[in-house]
Order: C-alpha cells, then structure tokens, then sequence
C-alpha cells in the first residue's frame, strides 16, 4: 500500500508538471544601462534610468525604449527557449503545460547596453 501511495506521487509530479515550470521561475531579472548613463527606459509597462533592472515575467515580447535629451534608440528583448524545455520531450504533457505558462522561454543575453552617438 505504501508503494502504491509513492508511485502514485510521483506519477502526478511528473505528468503535472513541465520542466521549465519546476527548475525555472517564472520572471527573469533585466538588466539595462546606457551610455551615457542617466537615459530615461521605458520597456512596457516598466519604467526607470540608466542604469536600471527590471523583474518581468517569461514569455512576453518588449521592445526596450531608452531616451537621453533629444535622442531615442530602440532595442528588442529577445527570447528563446530554456535548455529544460526540450527534456519535455520524455515527459509530453509537460510540453503544453510549460507553453501554457510562459516558462519555456528565457531572455538572452539579460544584460543590454544602449549607446547613443
């Protein structure tokens, strides 16, 4: 009986969970500076100076707008799949679950530096 218990267990954490949604979290630390610094940052609903860090959720597309003086550069946060995604692939339903969450993604690098001319 108690084995039974034990697989039991351990059968829904494994079908109930993705591996993303266990190893990873679901935000990501960002970190932006400029030079020279001061610039004003804007990325979605996020807001500060140079030198700055952000705590965002996974998953979602940003586009980083840094202003200083009269001049605006643009930069994209770019994402693509955490390495724990793929081990989904021994374990399928974690692939949807980790998809439904956000949590297959990660920004890379975590770090930009605009630079204004």
């Amino acid at each position: 009986m108690k084995n039974c218990g034990l697989v039991f267990l351990l059968c829904a954490f494994i079908f109930n969970q993705g591996c993303c949604s266990v190893f990873t979290s679901g935000k990501q630390t960002i970190s932006i500076d400029s030079k020279p610094e001061g610039a004003t940052v804007k990325m979605g609903p996020y807001k500060g100076t140079t030198p700055v860090t952000f705590v965002v959720p996974k998953g979602k597309e940003y586009v980083i707008q840094a202003t200083l003086g009269d001049k605006t550069e643009t930069a994209t946060l770019e994402r693509g799949i955490h390495g724990a995604y793929w081990i989904n692939i021994l374990v399928w339903p974690g692939l949807l679950i980790d998809l439904g969450t956000g949590k297959m993604w990660k920004y890379d690098p975590e770090e930009y530096e605009i630079v204004f001319n």
